[in-house]
């Protein structure tokens, strides 16, 4: 049986020699973005779908895909993906690992840009003025929380391991190979949080993580303590973040991901709350996931899975979608 992957997310040619190159002798690889006609008679033999995020899956392609067997994302994250659409009998595969590395290094060059105090000196030092009162904070010997022990939660405890720091971490086990600190359940959050000097959530958002830290849980944080998110904005309470940071001006938050973002052929976007008034603040646009090399890893990785599933073998990173129900 020769299978038919349907690429739905925006390539590049780069991209499409890569998937071409991988697939070549094994699978017939379509590519629908910007096609103004769906070939309806290919897309009703497809066996496999490969998306980005789940937000290029047009709803006609999932109902006319009738030999479905398969959904790889290109994307570690699958919250966006319309699960009440998926049949059930079909596998849904995330691409987690595939980005790891350079969302942990970027989640670290968060927090050195926090301790550090580099945003504060770069903006006094382009204003002429030469001022050596703010120090920095020494990362040896501070406690690292680690809220999520996946692909990237493991990659930001090995980095900061080899800064001197205590690693405590959490995940669904309890349990971990890795030499750190401390590792717990979600039942041990509020001891992580009390205890960390930083605190990378790095978690997938899900039923159970939506809104897992909010007014409660950052009260409990250290008053200068740092939160970093790399993973979904919404698994932070968007109200309670923000009137924590203006009442607590030592705090500081490191956010990458974000509860609203541009609309479609737009370059502007603000929070519900003013976050980017708040000096206490480092933002980035969500690309801790992205680089130049990164890109043909994370294609690679997420092939190799499709790869697994049309040689007859389990594929990793299977999705439990009742966590998404």
């Amino acid at each position: 049986m020769r299978h038919i992957i349907l690429v739905t997310f925006r390539t590049k040619p780069h991209d499409r020699e890569i998937i071409l190159g991988k697939l070549e002798g094994i699978a017939e690889a379509i590519f629908l973005y910007g096609l103004d006609k769906l070939p309806i008679e290919i897309i009703q033999k497809a066996t496999i779908i490969f998306t980005g995020s789940g937000l290029d899956l047009k709803p006609e392609i999932l109902a006319r895909a009738k030999n479905l067997k398969m959904i790889q994302t290109l994307s570690a994250g699958v919250d966006t993906l319309p699960f009440e659409k998926i049949p059930r009998n079909v596998i849904v595969c995330s691409n987690a690992g595939g980005n790891a590395i350079v969302v942990a290094e970027h989640a670290f060059a968060m927090i050195l840009a926090a301790t550090r105090k580099i945003t504060y000196h770069n903006g006094v030092m382009r204003s002429g003025i030469w001022q050596r009162r703010r120090y920095g904070i020494l990362l040896h010997g501070k406690t690292l929380g680690i809220l999520g022990l996946g692909n990237v939660g493991r990659e930001i405890a090995r980095i900061g391991k080899c800064f001197g720091m205590r690693i405590y971490a959490i995940n669904r086990s309890g349990k971990t190979t890795m030499d750190i600190d401390f590792i717990g359940t979600p039942k041990d959050l509020d001891f992580v949080l009390r205890n960390s000097d930083i605190v990378v959530i790095s978690l997938p958002l899900n039923k159970y993580t939506r809104g897992i830290i909010g007014e409660r849980e950052l009260k409990l944080m250290k008053k200068n303590a740092i939160l970093v998110n790399v993973s979904r904005g919404a698994i932070i309470d968007q109200k309670a973040l923000y009137n924590h940071l203006r009442e607590n001006t030592e705090f500081t938050a490191c956010l990458d991901v974000w509860w609203k973002y541009p609309p479609r052929g737009s370059d502007k976007c603000f929070q519900d709350y003013p976050f980017h008034e708040l000096p206490n603040v480092i933002m980035t646009p969500h690309i801790a996931g992205f680089s130049e090399e990164i890109r043909t890893r994370v294609l690679l990785h997420a092939l190799e899975n499709i790869l697994r599933f049309i040689r007859g073998e389990k594929p990793i990173n299977i999705v439990d979608r009742d966590e998404y129900a």
